[in-house]
C-alpha cells in the first residue's frame, strides 16, 4: 500500500507483525557521501535497508556501494544513479541526504 502525498508521490506503508504501520518517505535517504569517510574512521560494516526496490535496482545500488568503498566510483555518481531508482509502482521519487547529511565532496 502507498499512500500518495500532496506533491503526487507515493509513500509505502508497511505493517510489522504487531500491526503497526510504517510510513516510508517517497524520497530514499542515502548517506553515499560519508560512506567513505566512515570506513577511514574504522567502521567496517553498513546496512543498506531497502523496502520497495526491484531486483535490478536492488543489484545497481548494492554495487554502486562497493564501487565507492573500492574507489572505482565517485559518491555523486552513485547518487545521480538513486535518484532514478523506482518503487513498485514504477516510479522514481529522487533521494535524500536527510538527516545523514555533511559537507563532503
Amino acid at each position: 500500500v502507498h499512500l500518495r502525498d500532496e506533491t503526487g508521490a507515493d509513500n509505502l506503508v508497511l505493517a510489522d507483525m504487531g500491526c503497526r504501520n510504517t510510513v516510508f518517505s517517497a524520497q530514499a535517504q542515502s548517506g553515499v557521501h560519508s560512506i567513505k569517510e566512515w570506513s577511514d574512521a574504522g567502521i567496517g560494516k553498513i546496512r543498506i535497508e531497502l523496502v520497495d526496490e526491484g531486483p535490478e535496482d536492488v543489484e545497481s545500488i548494492v554495487i554502486g556501494y562497493l564501487d565507492v568503498l573500492s574507489g572505482v566510483k565517485r559518491p555523486s555518481a552513485v547518487w545521480e544513479s538513486l535518484k532514478h531508482v523506482r518503487d513498485s509502482n514504477g516510479r522514481a521519487a529522487g533521494v535524500s541526504h536527510g538527516s545523514l547529511r555533511n559537507n563532503v565532496e
